[in-house]
């Protein structure tokens, strides 16, 4: 995996483009979404699985889904979409985005994995879609869940998600989450579905991957294998796959090697098979932040220096607040640098955006300022927020103290291999803001 950025002459560039050049372009405050590094991320990963499966004469597929939840941008979604094998929904909204998106595309080949509490019209949506010959696979998350489902009795293809404890909790932490099916309840469901219509393939089990530690990935990934899965394969001839939720990494040095854990990763698999006399599985994994989150940067002018203090205020023409509320609600790693000038002197510095709130800074916690060019044109980027920003900040919405959403500029390859700028919204004014607070009616 290629780092995506480097300096040149002083300034940054990201996937190749020169970033300060993209906000003279365009202006400030600008964002900007690589659709090409989408393509790339599903493209690369998928080979690695299927360099690692030739290599092991692995039996089982690999199948990569798009986690839409990651970024609700029509274009980023399709993007992951046409590069993979299909999309993974977590709620009836997304499910009927993702009908249309298989319609569109009259796509009857690749595969809807569907995740979440299902209210009715939720599991309504998912047969409807099976039934118009679309593959759906739908994850029980409760046993609640199966016994409305089964009373619809319906061929459908569906999986289990099975509860398992956080691994490692910290001292204070939450060491339990709400989602999946108890052991009780998934040996009650193996000992049930044979009186049911619903076809059961699929175990599942969520691992996070923009935390990835080897040994807690494997000590999760042997449990609920060993568990559940070899349990399930033993007793139903349908199980055939077994999915892995966002157990992705995240490429965050650029040199993380994706053909040596795809390798290791269907070892494990094959090894524990052969163990246990089962077939090798397909595995899934559900990408979200993987695909998403370096596809997208913003970035931001200052428009002035303020005295106050140990370090001067460098303020920019956004909201950092607005822009990363990953980064303040959860603590999300997103890089924040400065973009140009950066072969003159740096002075320590802190950030703050423009709004009328004390929170609106930013600054290295370890060392309570940030470097920055001693510059009088100075550019700040906001690298990796293609992920969850959207959703968190309410895109499209009314934003604090009425600060404007940036322009929206989207980038890729056409068909015809030509490089294609695209201003997909303006910066946002006044009227629409007036208009979605419903101004002036009663």
């Amino acid at each position: 995996m290629n780092k995506l950025y480097e300096v040149r002459n002083g300034n940054l560039y990201y996937a190749d483009y020169c970033l300060k050049d993209l906000a003279l372009k365009y202006g400030t405050p600008l964002k900007v979404t690589f659709l090409d590094l989408i393509t790339e991320r599903v493209t690369n990963l998928k080979s690695a699985f299927e360099h690692a499966r030739k290599k092991l004469n692995y039996q089982g597929a690999f199948i990569y889904l798009n986690a839409n939840k990651a970024n609700y941008g029509y274009l980023e979604i399709v993007t992951s979409y046409e590069a993979g094998d299909g999309l993974e929904t977590s709620s009836y909204y997304d499910a009927l985005l993702t009908g249309k998106i298989f319609r569109d595309h009259q796509d009857k080949e690749k595969l809807i994995v569907s995740n979440g509490y299902k209210e009715d019209p939720y599991l309504d949506t998912l047969v409807s879609l099976h039934k118009d010959g679309y593959k759906v696979i739908d994850v029980i998350d409760s046993l609640d869940e199966y016994e409305r489902l089964k009373a619809r009795d319906v061929k459908l293809e569906v999986g289990l998600r099975l509860h398992i404890s956080a691994l490692y909790a910290e001292e204070g932490e939450v060491s339990d989450d709400r989602f999946g099916i108890s052991e009780g309840d998934f040996n009650y469901i193996l000992e049930d579905i044979g009186n049911t219509k619903l076809v059961l393939t699929t175990i599942h089990f969520h691992q996070r991957g923009f935390d990835y530690e080897e040994d807690k990935f494997t000590i999760n990934f042997k449990k609920v294998f060993e568990n559940y899965y070899v349990k399930a394969a033993k007793k139903i001839k349908t199980i055939k796959n077994y999915d892995m939720g966002g157990g992705t990494p995240l490429p965050t040095s650029g040199e993380f090697d994706y053909e040596k854990w795809a390798e290791y990763v269907l070892g494990l698999l094959k090894s524990w098979s052969k163990d246990h006399g089962i077939k090798e599985p397909n595995l899934i994994s559900e990408n979200g932040k993987y695909s998403q989150k370096d596809s997208t940067v913003n970035i931001y002018k200052v428009i002035t220096r303020k005295e106050t203090g140990t370090y001067p205020w460098y303020i920019v023409n956004g909201s950092l607040l607005i822009a990363l509320p990953e980064h303040y609600a959860l603590g999300e790693p997103i890089e924040v640098t400065p973009i140009n000038d950066l072969d003159k002197p740096h002075v320590k510095g802190l950030l703050a955006g423009v709004t009328c709130d004390c929170d609106d800074v930013f600054y290295l916690e370890d060392k309570g300022y940030i470097e920055l060019p001693d510059s009088d044109n100075l550019y700040i980027g906001l690298l990796g927020t293609g992920s969850y920003q959207n959703s968190m900040n309410g895109k499209g919405g009314v934003h604090h103290c009425l600060l404007p959403e940036e322009k929206d500029l989207v980038i890729y390859t056409s068909k015809d291999g030509k490089k294609v700028e695209k201003v997909r919204a303006e910066l946002q004014e006044i009227s629409d803001i007036l208009e979605l607070m419903k101004y002036g009616e009663k």
